[in-house]
């Protein structure tokens, strides 16, 4: 029997991927979601793509992927979504100095749109894409690692061409995400029942925590695990 539409998943995480121009983010997510390498221009505006999958814990999850548009002229477009996304995916070239340089920037855009608490913060990944151009690169390894520890943001290395690295990027975020959801219930609704279930361990009670969930993130409290 089909499943119904508004039953198709138990969970919806709007996902942003930022950066600047030419750092990869189409090829990315086309990378993640056909599991194939394509070659594109770069994203004028802003697109926006779906994947169904499935948790570690069996939760059916949408994934809602924002593409956005790195040129400056675009910016504030992209920063008109920030408020209500779970996640963050900020791509840098590691051929490319500014593409690193401009991570401090758009980590200032997140924190002023969607940090409302000094504790919980927005997760954010930052991605160094690009690392099958061996003989090309300028930021390595440790260089990157160093900010990622000082921002205290998670970081992982990527290929869009060869899909090094793509679809863990996703779970290592997925997790976060969730991980977020419950340090904000046990934060701003602290007398919940349904604390302690949102990673499926009570299935039963997954379709409130949704709910509730939901009312979160309608408000001004709504906000992520910073790792």
């Amino acid at each position: 029997m089909d499943v119904p539409v508004k039953d198709s998943h138990d969970y919806l995480f709007k996902i942003l991927c930022i950066g600047e121009a030419n750092v990869g983010k189409t090829t990315f997510l086309h990378q993640y979601i056909h599991d194939n390498f394509a070659n594109f221009r770069s994203t004028v505006g802003i697109d926006v793509f779906e994947k169904h999958i499935t948790g570690d814990n069996d939760q059916r999850i949408l994934l809602q992927l924002w593409d956005t548009a790195g040129q400056e002229r675009y910016r504030s477009l992209t920063k008109s979504l920030f408020r209500d996304s779970m996640g963050f995916l900020l791509l840098y070239d590691v051929t490319n100095e500014s593409s690193f340089l401009s991570i401090q920037e758009w980590l200032t855009y997140i924190d002023a749109y969607t940090r409302v608490d000094d504790e919980i913060c927005p997760p954010v990944l930052l991605v160094g894409n690009k690392i099958d151009l061996v003989t090309n690169r300028i930021v390595d390894t440790i260089r990157a690692q160093r900010l990622a520890n000082e921002l205290r943001i998670s970081y992982i290395e990527t290929s869009a061409v060869t899909g090094t690295n793509v679809q863990e990027t996703f779970r290592v975020l997925i997790k976060d995400i969730f991980r977020f959801m419950d340090a904000s219930m046990q934060k701003f609704y602290p007398k919940s029942p349904v604390l302690n279930v949102l990673t499926g361990q009570d299935k039963r009670r997954k379709r409130s925590s949704v709910k509730l969930l939901h009312k979160l993130s309608q408000t001004k409290k709504r906000s992520c695990f910073c790792t």
